[in-house]
């Protein structure tokens, strides 16, 4: 899909690859957001005015909307921009802070996580992997059960990266997931947004699996950095994850048959025991109090 014909060609194409990307984790969403920025910076050079500015992170921001960290960067790296901050060293900053946090998020994850234990997740998610790996360097792991999250199955990637390394790892249907809840010691997932109510939005088959882990008491724990954070929506008014292509979930089904496909799906605060972030542990009450102020990002005001 093609904007403004402003936008250099190497942004455009940059912009095209994250609106195909459905099996990258948020973060690394994120992370390509800030490419087409870079590469927004060097093609415009001194002539880097602020409409193009805001057209490019409008774009990268509507690329993928249930990507909150995709959003914040991309209306930061603009708002610094405007205040009069160096664009390159803008873009060095907010590369920082995502290439760093997840090893932050990890060890944040890692007061909270039981001595020793089974956990239970769903596709693939940087921060969850992080936090599962040096757990495991603890031994606080004796297997993970990866939900494979149809219908893209992006769940495949992190048994591999499980498996070489050294974890004990074990595919399952997405259908299976929440019943092993009843053997697990808890559930860990990662987040696309969190919002301003202490929700957040994920793969579709996290609710299904937060509900089972209440069910059975069982805490569920969500490791994300707070970039993720987002104060436009709540549970309410978050407009819900787009219908992607059906013949993702049937290729070749007989006629008149009716499918439905959305990737992303909201999980309601109570059903979360706590946010393991880059800069502490938050109950879903301490991100609501946090995000408090309409239209304020905690990251995106400091």
């Amino acid at each position: 899909m093609r904007g403004w014909n402003v936008l250099p060609q190497s942004v455009e194409e940059v912009i095209e690859d994250i609106e195909a990307d459905h099996t990258s984790g948020a973060s690394r969403i994120a992370s390509m957001g800030l490419q087409a920025l870079e590469d927004l910076v060097k093609a415009a050079g001194p002539r880097l005015d602020a409409a193009t500015v805001q057209e490019a992170a409008r774009r990268i921001a509507d690329a993928q909307r249930t990507n909150a960290a995709l959003y914040n960067v991309a209306q930061l790296f603009a708002r610094l921009v405007s205040e009069g901050h160096d664009p390159k060293e803008v873009l060095v900053h907010l590369k920082e802070e995502l290439e760093t946090a997840r090893d932050h998020v990890a060890r944040t994850f890692l007061k909270v996580a039981p001595d020793r234990g089974t956990v239970v997740t769903l596709t693939f998610s940087a921060n969850v992997l992080a936090s599962l790996q040096l757990a495991a360097s603890k031994g606080r792991i004796e297997r993970v059960y990866v939900m494979e999250a149809r219908p893209v199955m992006e769940g495949r990637f992190l048994v591999v990266a499980l498996t070489e390394a050294g974890i004990p790892a074990t595919l399952v249907p997405d259908a299976m997931g929440p019943g092993l809840m009843a053997e697990a010691t808890y559930a860990l997932v990662g987040a696309d947004t969190i919002l301003r109510d202490g929700s957040f939005v994920n793969k579709t088959g996290s609710y299904g699996l937060a509900l089972a882990a209440a069910d059975y008491k069982k805490p569920l724990y969500v490791a994300a950095e707070t970039l993720k954070f987002d104060a436009r929506h709540d549970l309410a008014s978050w407009p819900g994850g787009p219908e992607m292509n059906p013949r993702e979930v049937w290729p070749n089904p007989p006629e008149r048959i009716d499918i439905r496909n959305r990737y992303f799906e909201a999980v309601p605060a109570r059903l979360v025991a706590l946010y393991a972030t880059e800069r502490g542990t938050y109950a879903p009450d301490i991100v609501k109090t946090m995000l408090s102020q309409a239209g304020r990002a905690p990251r995106g005001e400091r």
